[in-house]
């Protein structure tokens, strides 16, 4: 199977084409031109858990899209704002066949796919794979090798399985669902909880859960998006999502999630479409989100002493 990762050299980006690469033709598409001519001289890099670092050279890098042909499967790693461009600079590589699924951060980004690629040829999955960007064409992987993928409001047919088993050759355990969506949920809880804490604080993952304010906090958090979720028709179990929050920082030891990489390297966060999604979606249904507002407000405060 030919698979174009956009947004490839990112870590996320990076991790999965390095893994698939193992079993596909994999093209990275990205704008970083040193990680390109990292990937492109001395191969991807994969630093594990266990300190090993695996290095793939059977792929490549680019940012020319016109040179990488179609693509049988197309997957997004951007960041949410550079969604748009980014899937519009990879049309080249979309035929009618092609699947286009997107593995990103936070609420909305499959809408704005949506807005760009037939609604049928897109699936949405969330992993729980983390990743940290080390140098150019070098990430380290740590997190759950644990993913879902389905289609907006349909049952997971006979693609989205053959997807799944694509997707599970990267070593990540993938389940195709009927209820994408609830995962999504499930997932946003944990980077509603988790991201703009770390940041703010700059904590590594597994620190989160060894100290009783940020413990308190996330759990505050928390509350607020399940009174969110559940007026919006979706049930999510606070004391199941905090538990499943709690064992993945653990085994999460060293992680910088990408809320602080982002924060460190003063760059634009995504909080408008993790925590500010609570705060819409609250609005929306007429429930107060303070907590997350506040964390909203500390972030974006950050950002406005970035450079421009």
């Amino acid at each position: 199977m030919k698979i174009v990762v956009v947004g490839g050299t990112g870590a996320m980006g990076l991790i999965f084409g390095a893994r698939l690469a193992t079993s596909h033709e994999v093209v990275l598409l990205d704008v970083n031109q040193n990680a390109i001519d990292a990937v492109n001289s001395e191969g991807a890099k994969i630093t594990n858990k266990d300190g090993s670092t695996d290095v793939v050279k059977n792929l490549r890098a680019t940012n020319e899209p016109q040179t990488i042909g179609t693509a049988d499967l197309v997957v997004v790693f951007t960041k949410c704002y550079w969604t748009e461009k980014a899937v519009h600079s990879a049309l080249v590589c979309i035929a009618k066949k092609t699947i286009v699924l997107t593995l990103q951060n936070g609420w909305g980004n499959y809408e704005v796919i949506s807005r760009i690629v037939s609604p049928d040829q897109i699936m949405v999955g969330v992993n729980y794979v983390s990743g940290t960007t080390l140098a150019p064409g070098h990430a380290r992987q740590v997190g759950n090798p644990v993913a879902f993928i389905g289609r907006v409001n349909a049952p997971a047919d006979d693609e989205v399985k053959k997807i799944a088993t694509v997707v599970e050759s990267a070593g990540v355990k993938t389940t195709p669902s009927d209820t994408i969506l609830v995962e999504v949920f499930k997932k946003l809880a944990l980077n509603v909880a988790t991201l703009p804490t770390a940041a703010i604080l700059r904590m590594e993952a597994h620190m989160l859960i060894e100290n009783d304010g940020t413990i308190r906090a996330m759990d505050d958090i928390l509350k607020e998006m399940v009174a969110v979720t559940t007026a919006n028709g979706v049930k999510i179990q606070f004391d199941e999502r905090r538990e499943y929050i709690h064992g993945l920082l653990k085994n999460a030891v060293g992680a910088k999630g990408s809320m602080l990489q982002d924060v460190e390297a003063k760059r634009k966060t995504e909080i408008d479409v993790i925590n500010g999604a609570i705060v819409a979606m609250g609005n929306k249904a007429g429930i107060p989100t303070p907590v997350n507002q506040t964390f909203v407000n500390i972030i974006k405060a950050l950002e406005s002493t970035f450079p421009a």
